[in-house]
């Protein structure tokens, strides 16, 4: 299928009947009880303040203010959440702010986290559960340039590779391991900097975000070779929405409630290019972040091609993609034991 014909099949579509059974009626339920420690400040709310019913849930930013997350903010603006009975608070990220360590901490209730990372932490501290699998497609590549003489994995033996430090490039420095090439890893930050001034022979990048980077910094894309990790067998699925399984278990029906309006701000996002685009480049500059609207058109694009990789089932987690993310961290010893699907992804009924 065509992703025309799937966009189509998408926004014409009842409201997201093939990602939950159905909606669950939100009158009556009961505003969030004690207070919650931690939190940061919030985006500057751009619409009216909210009733005192609706129940409020902090969202953790899994990066800064971009793109990436245009379909939580399209279901702010147009007023999404407030329909399903919430007070969405959508919290910044970045370095500072760890999505995973948010939740764990208690200074976010929803974030956005990789598949492999949260699969990686689900036996650790309180766990965390599955709401909605927003991307469904690898977007992790490996880049450099042409005049690194780099045409095959092969010719990587004894090259410099920079890889993203910590659990953010664990499942990219086994993929380089596979390799056996003796390559010469090295951990960087999310600047693209080193492979500008041949620092690094290769890195590693995100193709919605820090590719695109580099062909703003002034290489065309017949200037590097790229090798996406996907086609060698590392075809791993990135951003999911992800609370923790205390918080699902004590307030299931607001969970699903904010994976709806998520996705339906996602559709709104998908039809409505440019609107989409405006309210990106307010919301960073309201952030005080560089706004550069190429950039986020180029984000918002690639983005659209991971939410509708599976047109007819938008926001589900196929088995499949979670057993292939968890096959790696079992061979790696990264885990000790099997996840469960089911109780990991608590929307998919056995």
């Amino acid at each position: 299928m065509s992703k025309t014909v799937g966009l189509a099949r998408f926004l014409s579509l009842p409201l997201f009947p093939f990602v939950f059974l159905a909606l669950f009626a939100l009158a009556g339920c009961p505003r969030n009880g004690g207070q919650r420690k931690g939190g940061t400040e919030s985006l500057p709310q751009t619409q009216e303040q909210p009733a005192a019913d609706l129940f409020t849930i902090r969202y953790r930013l899994k990066w800064l203010y971009q793109a990436q997350f245009a379909g939580v903010f399209m279901a702010q603006e147009k007023g999404f959440y407030a329909r399903q009975g919430l007070n969405v608070e959508i919290l910044p990220g970045g370095l500072e702010y760890p999505p995973y360590q948010s939740l764990i901490s208690g200074s976010a209730d929803v974030t956005s986290i990789n598949l492999i990372y949260a699969i990686h932490n689900y036996h650790s501290g309180p766990g965390v559960v599955n709401l909605a699998q927003i991307s469904q497609k690898n977007s992790t590549l490996l880049v450099g340039k042409k005049t690194s003489g780099i045409k095959t994995l092969r010719d990587l033996r004894g090259k410099k590779v920079g890889v993203w430090r910590d659990e953010p490039g664990e499942y990219v420095r086994h993929f380089l391991e596979e390799q056996n090439l003796d390559i010469q890893v090295v951990p960087i930050e999310w600047s693209v900097n080193l492979l500008l001034s041949d620092a690094v022979d290769m890195m590693n990048v995100m193709d919605y975000n820090e590719y695109h980077r580099i062909l703003m910094a002034g290489l065309d894309e017949d200037e590097l070779v790229t090798f996406n990790l996907g086609d060698y067998g590392f075809d791993i699925i990135d951003d999911g929405l992800y609370t923790t399984r205390d918080f699902y278990a004590l307030h299931p029906d607001q969970c699903r409630a904010f994976a709806n309006a998520t996705l339906e701000g996602w559709k709104y996002a998908l039809e409505h290019r440019e609107e989409t685009l405006d309210v990106v480049l307010r919301y960073q500059k309201i952030a005080h972040l560089p706004a550069n609207r190429s950039h986020q058109a180029w984000m918002l694009d690639k983005m659209r091609d991971r939410v509708l990789e599976k047109p007819e089932k938008v926001g589900w987690l196929d088995p499949a993609d979670f057993e292939r993310a968890q096959a790696i961290l079992l061979k790696y010893k990264n885990i000790s034991q099997p996840v469960d699907y089911h109780e990991f992804y608590p929307q998919e009924k056995k």
